[in-house]
This record gives structure tokens, sequence and C-alpha cells, in this order.
């Protein structure tokens, strides 16, 4: 598979590697879930109702990895996602696609330490508001830009009837605007849009995930003083958390939610596939066992299980 970089630099892009490209999206998208679902598990006593915001998120970045499934399968592609090699392994020096990560991103509790590491995966691809460091060189901007632009070149034929999952307000794909739409959405929701953290969605509320996570980390709300957006406003705290490490206990405590996760996995390929339904109770089903060990102070591992039928 080819890295984001490759996408990014060259000249032109094949139907083969658009297909290609958008499955890399699905896997970009997939590896900032389990971080940010044990971040929220781990949620304890909670004043300021920080849950939920993690929770959002969450939402979010699974429906933009049901998005990128979507855009593959109208043009024609198979999402592959049940198997070992679609699960990152964690700690991770960089996101998938080769996209470096200064700070490794890990499972922990929803400490200020992990919220670094947050803010740097949604670092915006231009300087966001109410900051003044130097902007690193995070490219997955420009990788949507550029499946943007290939979809705009290539004009790939849209297949009417493409098994997909249905994504809280987003259109079915059905036209080339369609999938253009689709992207814009996920790039404004992860680092909003340039000159405000406001995303364009049809959401109630629209604060883009960096702007959600540094308001965490600097503990004050984001606000618009006249023109110019400052953490300024109504202090937040931060909630009491679980601790929680990796465990050599055997057997392994792990076992039953990696085979949730495994089955999980393996029904949601078969959305794209065979038009199945998701499976709902299945994901409650990995949040309760997840939430179940977390409180038992051990780290849920997100591993592929082989008997995942």
């Amino acid at each position: 598979m080819k890295t984001i970089r490759e996408y990014v630099e060259a000249e032109t892009l094949s139907l083969d590697d658009l297909k290609g490209a958008l499955q890399l999206a699905m896997r970009l998208e997939f590896a900032t879930i389990p971080p940010y679902l044990c971040a929220q598990w781990s949620v304890r006593r909670d004043p300021d109702r920080t849950e939920g915001v993690l929770h959002r998120i969450v939402s979010q970045e699974m429906h933009h990895f049901a998005l990128a499934g979507n855009l593959l399968s109208a043009i024609g592609g198979q999402p592959s996602i049940a198997h070992a090699d679609f699960l990152p392994t964690y700690p991770a020096n960089e996101l998938p696609g080769g996209i470096s990560q200064e700070i490794p991103i890990d499972l922990k509790p929803l400490l200020k330490e992990q919220l670094a590491v947050f803010m740097q995966i949604e670092y915006p691809d231009f300087p966001p508001v109410a900051l003044v460091p130097e902007q690193p060189p995070a490219t997955i901007g420009a990788f949507y830009d550029r499946i943007i632009t290939a979809f705009d070149t290539l004009m790939p034929a849209i297949d009417q009837n493409a098994h997909a999952v249905d994504v809280p307000f987003t259109k079915p794909i059905r036209s080339i605007a369609d999938a253009i739409g689709a992207i814009e959405r996920i790039k404004s929701e992860g680092e909003g849009v340039r000159g405000s953290p406001d995303q364009p969605s049809g959401e109630a509320q629209g604060r883009a995930h960096y702007y959600l996570f540094k308001e965490l980390f600097v503990q004050k709300r984001l606000v618009k003083v006249g023109e110019k957006w400052s953490f300024s406003g109504a202090p937040v705290t931060l909630p009491e958390v679980y601790d929680f490490e990796p465990s050599d206990a055997r057997p392994n405590p792990s076992t039953e939610f990696n085979r949730t996760l495994s089955n999980l996995l393996v029904d949601l390929e078969k959305c794209w596939t065979m038009g199945d339904a998701p499976n709902v109770a299945a994901m409650f089903q990995l949040r309760i066992v997840g939430q179940d060990l977390i409180k038992k102070g051990i780290r849920p591992e997100f591993r592929w299980d082989g008997g995942a039928v």
C-alpha cells in the first residue's frame, strides 16, 4: 500500500490509486478510534461532562470511517477490514500511511498528556485559530485534498446501488458532488475550517475535534471576543479517571474483548460486501467489555482474534 506522501506527491492518480487511497483513509480514520475510546471509557467522575465530548468525537470518527468505506464501495471497490493487518499496533509512532507522530499514540486514560496526543492527531493543515506554535509537517489534510482532486479529474462512475452504511447528516453517495462533500465533512470535523473552529455540518453543535481537545487541555472554553478567538472562556474541570495498564495475565483478560472487536469488523465488512445492517448490539457489547476491563485496571488490547466468524 502506498504512503500518504506518495499519494499527495503523485502527478496523477488512477482509479486503482483512488481505491487504494480510500482503503488507506479507512485505516487512518479507524486508527484514532481505539485511543479515543479508551480515554472515553476511563472517565470516572465527570463534573463538566467531558465524557460526552469524547463520545461525540468517537461517533464522528466512526462516521468518517464509514464514509470512507461508502466512497470506496461507490466507485466499485471492496472495503477490507476483517483481518489482523487492518488493526494498528499501539503504541504507534506513526499513523497509517506513514504520518509520523512526535508523541507516540497509545491507549491511555484521559489525562493532559493524552490530550496532547489527540491534538497532535487532529492538528489542522493550516494555522489554527488562537494558537501560536509552528505548524508541524502534517499532510492528512493534503491527502484528503488529493482524493477530492482525483474524484474531480477522474470522474469515476458512481454505483447507484452500491452497499453503504447510513451516516447521520450525510446524503447517500449518488454523484461526484456527494463524494466530494463527504470528504470535505471528514476534513472539517477534524480540523475545522480556515479561520474558524466551527464545522459546517448538519449537527447542532459544531466545534472541530482539534479545538474540543484543546479546550480540555488548557481547561478553558474557546470563545470569540470581537473578531478574535481565544481560550479565555469558562473553566473546564478534567474528570477523575480509572488508571489502567497492559496485562500479561493468563488466560488473557482481553480475549472476550478482542473476539467482540473482531466479530464486529467481520459484520461491518459485510455491510459493504453483502448489504447487511450494522451490528449495533455488538458495538454496545464492545463498550461494556472494554469499560469492564478498564475499571479493573486492564488496558483493552484491540487485537485481532483468529476465532472471529
